[in-house]
């Protein structure tokens, strides 16, 4: 999954962004 940490980078929170997209 991809997307997930690419979100994480952008949003810079990695675990708020890690919880929504689990």
């Amino acid at each position: 999954m991809p997307l997930v940490p690419m979100v994480i980078e952008q949003t810079n929170r990695g675990e708020r962004s890690y919880d929504i997209y689990s």
